[in-house]
């Protein structure tokens, strides 16, 4: 099935929002135009650099020529929003008729409504084929360590502040955590499709986004408290770069073919 024009459009729309907050990477100053809570230079480069992964996605998704390419993209879009949206409907009160977040809620809103109708309405089509996916042990290790993180933190936001390696507010840490848990869910997804074309968007996209959360961190290295909580994040990021990038390779490479289902006797 053909990617189609309302999808490229769709995901033309997402990537400015992407980029909108992105930017901040570069400008930090600007976050306070977009995220409702206040945010230190360092946690606004780590959030920006999430927020980049979105617009590369994006980006390729608006590139791509088969649906296929584009399922998993469109579905964790709309887990970020409506994760993000319901994350934001009980802090509303501590808002201020000026600080009101209005741009974030109307985007939000209108984000997971119209992706929500769009998967909707493409439920059922293009349907993954049977076969086992070579590279999905790899994608397994990788949405499997996100998940443990983006839930703990969503839960336990006090718990997550202590062991962070840097300091971050809980609602930054239940921020956070829908991202780990909407890649999560991608990497798992991904996993269960044996089509490469079905990977190749969100490898790339992570990929890049893990290059620049390593880079953030590198350049804010002053920041980090000594201990192990450091050395864990390196490790863990660096762990995961070096995960994708290899399966980003097969992928590409070697077409990551999927392989037969078993033959049932």
């Amino acid at each position: 099935m053909p990617n189609t024009r309302g999808l490229r459009v769709l995901f033309f729309l997402v990537l400015g929002q992407a980029v909108l907050i992105g930017r901040s990477i570069i400008w930090p100053e600007t976050i306070s135009e977009t995220l409702p809570w206040p945010a230190s230079p360092l946690n606004t480069r780590f959030v920006s650099a999430l927020y980049l992964m979105g617009a590369v996605t994006s980006l390729l998704a608006m590139l791509a020529r088969t649906y296929a390419e584009v399922r998993v993209s469109l579905i964790t879009v709309w887990i970020i929003t409506g994760g993000l949206l319901l994350l934001t409907l009980p802090h509303l009160g501590e808002f201020t008729a000026a600080t009101f977040p209005y741009r974030w809620v109307m985007f939000y809103t209108l984000d997971a409504v119209i992706v929500g109708v769009v998967l909707w309405r493409m439920r059922g089509r293009d349907p993954a084929p049977s076969g086992r996916n070579r590279i999905a042990p790899l994608l397994y290790v990788y949405a499997g360590v996100l998940a443990v993180a983006g839930a703990v933190m969503l839960v336990a936001p006090a718990f997550a502040v202590d062991v962070w390696p840097w300091n971050v507010s809980p609602i930054l840490a239940q921020v956070y955590s829908v991202f780990f848990l909407t890649f999560a869910v991608g990497g798992f997804l991904c996993a269960r499709d044996p089509r490469p074309e079905a990977s190749r968007i969100y490898l790339a996209a992570n990929v890049v986004m893990l290059v620049l959360i390593l880079a953030v961190s590198i350049a804010y290295a002053e920041r980090f408290r000594t201990g192990v909580a450091t050395w864990v994040w390196y490790v863990v990021w660096g762990g995961g770069l070096l995960t994708l990038t290899v399966a980003l390779g097969l992928t590409g490479l070697r077409g990551a073919r999927p392989e037969p289902a078993a033959v049932r006797s």
